[in-house]
């Protein structure tokens, strides 16, 4: 073998030694901004939650219990989608909710949120279910979640939405956040 084809192997090596430690670095320091932007995060969430109203406060808290069970009940979940996973997800799902019916449901949203589901209820003239959804809806759960909870079809639940939002004053499903969250804050 000549000089040059060993000098050749030999800066091809290092080359790939140096990209190979590249590839680590940025791995290692990627990991490491994702680990503080996460303390960040967490800072920050402590400082709004010193700041938020205290309804605010408890739904937030509840919507973080909520779903920090539901990302570790997903661990579990069956991968084909079926009968058996439906019944896993309603399963969990009324597990984490602690709520056999409406009854129990409606005191954890009275007692964390100042009475929000007696004054859909009141106020509004929503029924159990109707009232059931709206919470649902503020512990931002999705319309597969919500579907299984309340034992609906997916493909029922916008126009659930759009008839509980007539009743709320919602004009378009854009609004129902914010509306639902400014009836949470009301006095």
């Amino acid at each position: 073998m000549s000089k040059t084809a060993i000098i050749l192997i030999i800066l091809s090596v290092t080359l790939i030694i140096l990209l190979a430690i590249v590839i680590v670095l940025i791995r290692v320091s990627t990991k490491q901004q994702i680990l503080r932007n996460r303390e960040e995060l967490h800072r920050l969430r402590e400082k709004l939650g010193d700041l938020m109203p205290p309804r605010l406060k408890a739904l937030d808290d509840w919507k973080v219990e909520l779903h920090t069970a539901i990302k570790l009940a997903e661990k579990g979940r069956p991968h084909k989608r079926g009968e058996e996973r439906e019944q896993y997800d309603r399963q969990v799902l009324n597990q984490m909710l602690r709520y056999e019916r409406f009854a129990d449901f409606f005191k954890e949203a009275d007692k964390r949120l100042d009475g929000f589901a007696s004054r859909l209820r009141e106020q509004y003239k929503l029924s159990d279910r109707e009232t059931m959804f709206v919470c649902l809806s503020v512990l931002s759960l999705s319309d597969e979640q919500i579907a299984l909870v309340m034992e609906y079809s997916s493909a029922s639940i916008p126009t659930t939405r759009k008839r509980i939002g007539k009743k709320l004053g919602i004009a378009n499903s854009a609004d129902w956040r914010d509306r639902i969250l400014s009836i949470v804050n009301q006095d």
